[in-house]
């Protein structure tokens, strides 16, 4: 009661209680500068990719692998002494700049699709697929390949490639190797993951399938040029013919080891009808087994990925707090 309602102006029992101030939320740390706004941050995972990080990540990795190739080309002159002009007739330093090459895109890939947040091998297509389906699917569209290529060579006679013979494969027991090694393995995984892993996801997320394996087959054709003569430009026509094939394939099982078993069974058939063609036992027998190996790897690689996402998949150097990954069965 009030000293209005007793009447003797004594405080009543609830005048006496002590009354709660307002709560008011407590102030924390100020964001550091630069912070954008709360829920203007991009969400990980491929599915949030914009497609101009296609763009991206095509142009960085040019230009990073270009410029790791000028720096590895002054460190093996100023070791060996050769001229500027001499590396591109030295077949070992044309190995290892295109393996150094061929892993600066992968990386250019990695760094773009962190600028969204963490990355994991799922987001590059590295899921689990019903494995009798993809097998048929890979063996359809190799054999479609092939029908194309057959028709297409008919029509205008390609004349050989001269790549095995710049990469050192007949210089040798080990020139063949390295030149196996870097065809038939490096290129199927460091390609596949930049150029549909990448590129064709991102765009895809922003133009559809069609357009994206289009234009993605373009890029990867593109990279293959070498030299502006008749000859070499109809030979990169049937690479721009695989890499849309290689994308509506991605597409059409829903994971990236089906890419690289396609990948890496045409690189090493080129292989072995190159060592056949030059009567090279160690190349003839080289072949197959690298293609075997190539296969457990999709094969074993493929049944260890959890399908569900129960277990979070292996992830990218630095690591990542949420893994979110695109179905499997898309």
């Amino acid at each position: 009661m009030t000293d209005d309602q007793n009447g003797f102006g004594v405080p009543g029992p609830d005048d006496r209680a002590p009354r709660s101030l307002p709560e008011f939320p407590m102030a924390g740390p100020p964001p550091p500068v630069g912070t954008p706004p709360p829920g203007t941050l991009k969400k990980p995972g491929a599915e949030n990719w914009p497609w101009w990080y296609a763009l991206v990540a095509f142009v960085g990795g040019f230009i990073a692998s270009q410029m790791g190739v000028l720096v590895i080309g002054a460190i093996w002159i100023a070791a060996s002494g050769s001229k500027f002009d001499a590396l591109q007739d030295d077949a070992t330093f044309v190995v290892v700049a295109s393996g150094v090459s061929e892993l600066l895109f992968v990386l250019a890939a990695v760094y773009v699709a962190r600028m969204s947040g963490g990355v994991s091998f799922v987001d590059f297509g590295f899921v689990r697929a019903p494995f009798l389906r993809t097998v048929v699917r890979v063996l359809a569209v190799l054999v479609g390949y092939f029908v194309l290529l057959a028709v297409y060579n008919e029509l205008v006679h390609l004349t050989p490639d001269n790549a095995p013979e710049k990469l050192g494969a007949t210089t040798g027991t080990m020139g063949m190797l390295l030149f196996a090694v870097l065809v038939a393995i490096c290129a199927p995984i460091a390609e596949e993951v930049f150029f549909r892993g990448m590129i064709y996801r991102a765009l895809k997320n922003g133009i559809g399938m069609w357009g994206a394996a289009i234009i993605s087959g373009l890029l990867f054709g593109s990279l293959h040029i070498d030299s502006t003569s008749t000859e070499r430009l109809l030979q990169v026509v049937p690479l721009v013919v695989l890499g849309i094939a290689f994308a509506l394939l991605y597409t059409w099982t829903g994971t990236l080891y089906s890419t690289i078993a396609l990948h890496a069974t045409n690189n090493a058939i080129a292989v072995l009808a190159f060592a056949v063609k030059h009567d090279s036992d160690f190349g003839i027998v080289l072949a197959p087994v690298i293609w075997a190996g190539m296969m457990v790897f999709c094969a074993v690689g493929h049944k260890l990925t959890d399908p569900d996402r129960k277990q979070p998949p292996p992830e990218f150097p630095g690591g990542t707090d949420a893994v979110l990954g695109y179905p499997h069965s898309r």
